[in-house]
């Protein structure tokens, strides 16, 4: 693949010929110079996610001495000491460590930090089938937070792209449509429509999440202690990105992509309407007529909607359903998450559900640093409980609109 400079320099220059064609009204020319402009904007975008993704790995690319003494880390530890106002150990350095990350990152820590070093290291060369190499040790392995999160995301196992470790914002750029028609040989077409360029990048957001736990279970020093305290950060943390992804406003948090204006959509009804084998070929239908059936193409729904689909004949009388293979849908895979809407208001309708289907290695999700965590022992100290707080960096972005389409009034009951 090209570099990222040499890519940008031919854009501008192909944007500058289309700009002077377009002016001087030489169609043919400015549709050439168009064709040449998306071409390179597709292979920039792609450029600058796959530098992101080989920056990340390279930072992060320690020796097995280093991996060795970043699996010293004990998450119990540290929120008990953060508890008591006095970090030691190794915890301690960790924490200079997420600080030092922060700022190169312009992010203000709250509370003490966990480096992304501690999240992502993980252990490798041992075989667990084989005692010597290292299966006698399988009930103490090193948990791993950022494996744990990636293998609790849905949207990354129908094909998301998450981007870890990331510095600085990563700007990508999008271009709209343009109409194109044939003319006769001595017709002169100067409606030619204008091309907007606009540079999108994705920038940290701050997400906040909240838990406590007791005082007795930080003092228990045990491997499963240490496993559930990652479970329930590492789930809590998945869903809330998962949730900004789907669901985002826009606003503080990132766009999700049942928000996202340029997206596909089919429509059942105008009080919602009932599931049909036509409705869901329908959605695959609204991403190829727009040639972006490309990738890995998947749909996403909830159970509900999944119930729906495995008691619906797709033709009434033929006892042939809808869905009759676990996770895939119209020889398709099929992701299933509650965060998925059903609770949809349309018309006269309610509890409406919804369902995506699209290219879901054109969504991007990435994280900045480490996890920024306030430990409070005092709000509910009655009841000793430690109440931790954990801020976290993530962005959601979608370089195609046009590769997602959804439907979201379907009755489920």
């Amino acid at each position: 693949m090209r570099k990222i400079h040499e890519i940008q320099k031919e854009l501008s220059v192909e944007i500058e010929n289309y700009k002077q064609f377009q002016g001087e009204g030489k169609t043919e020319e400015a549709e050439g110079a168009l064709g040449k402009v998306r071409v390179l904007t597709a292979e920039l975008n792609e450029a600058r996610t796959i530098d992101a993704a080989e920056r990340a790995a390279a930072e992060n690319d320690f020796s097995q001495k280093e991996k060795k003494e970043l699996q010293q880390f004990s998450f119990r530890k540290f929120l008990r000491e953060a508890s008591d106002g006095n970090l030691t150990g190794f915890e301690k350095e960790m924490s200079e460590e997420a600080l030092r990350e922060a700022r190169e990152n312009a992010i203000n820590l709250n509370g003490l930090g966990i480096p992304f070093k501690v999240l992502s290291a993980r252990a490798a060369g041992q075989n667990v089938t084989t005692p010597a190499d290292g299966g006698v040790l399988v009930e103490n392995a090193p948990l791993t937070y950022i494996e744990l999160l990636r293998n609790r995301l849905v949207l990354r196992e129908l094909g998301a792209i998450f981007m870890t470790g990331l510095r600085g914002n990563i700007p990508f750029v999008k271009g709209s449509k343009v109409a194109v028609s044939w003319v006769s040989e001595a017709e002169n077409k100067e409606d030619v429509q204008k091309m907007n360029f606009s540079q999108e990048e994705m920038k940290p957001k701050r997400l906040i999440m909240t838990t406590a736990y007791t005082k007795d279970l930080l003092n228990q020093a045990s491997m499963d202690v240490e496993r559930l305290l990652m479970d329930e950060m590492v789930l809590a943390h998945a869903q809330a990105i998962e949730d900004a992804a789907l669901n985002g406003s826009g606003d503080k948090e990132p766009k999700g992509i049942l928000n996202l204006t340029g997206i596909g959509s089919v429509v059942l009804g105008e009080n919602g309407g009932n599931l049909s084998w036509k409705s869901v070929v329908d959605l695959e239908t609204a991403i190829s007529a727009k040639n972006a059936d490309l990738g890995n193409l998947a749909y996403l729904t909830n159970s509900k909607v999944r119930g729906t689909l495995k008691t619906t004949e797709k033709s009434a009388g033929t006892a042939r359903y809808i869905m009759e293979r676990e996770s895939e849908l119209n020889g398709y895979k099929l992701g299933v998450t509650n965060l998925m809407p059903s609770d949809i208001t349309k018309g006269t309708g309610t509890k409406l559900s919804s369902m995506i289907f699209g290219n879901f290695s054109d969504l991007l999700i990435g994280q900045w640093g480490g996890l920024d965590i306030v430990v409070d022992p005092y709000t509910k100290k009655k009841s000793a409980e430690i109440e931790v707080t954990i801020n976290a960096w993530h962005d959601v972005f979608v370089k195609n609109d046009e590769s997602f389409a959804a439907i979201k009034d379907i009755i489920t009951g």
